[in-house]
């Protein structure tokens, strides 16, 4: 045993290189926060008839958001999320829906990442809870 009493194959083992993206079934690269202070509504894009729909916010992050309505809303849908927080800030982020569940949750995934919306996302935490 050396000095530091590990024996030589363990650091021989960490010495490794790990492909991380094999290793991670999560890849999500944003906090998610869970907000209950977030009014949200999503309005569906349609040639013919754009319909607004109130949803609950279920987490949300600078990169998507899922949400859950009552109504049907289908995959891959182009729609624009819609959200007031208790100051009055207000934001229109655009986004693709790109998972439904039986459950009536909806993922969203926003078409660009929203700097302004993760620095008042974080700002305005006041009960740290993430997902």
């Amino acid at each position: 045993m050396s000095e530091n009493d590990f024996p030589a194959e363990i650091f021989d083992e960490l010495d490794r290189d790990i492909p991380l993206d094999s290793l991670w079934s999560n890849k999500r690269v944003a906090v998610r926060y869970r907000r209950k202070d977030i009014k949200a509504v999503v309005k569906v894009h349609s040639l013919l008839y754009p319909r607004l729909l109130p949803v609950a916010l279920r987490d949300i992050s600078s990169r998507g958001a899922a949400v859950m309505s009552p109504k049907k809303i289908s995959r891959k849908s182009r729609v624009c999320l819609y959200l007031l927080f208790d100051d009055g800030k207000r934001f229109e982020i655009e986004a693709i829906v790109v998972h439904a569940s039986n459950a009536q949750v909806y993922g969203l995934k926003f078409n660009s990442f929203h700097e302004a919306l993760a620095d008042h996302l974080l700002h305005s935490q006041t009960d740290l809870t993430f997902s």
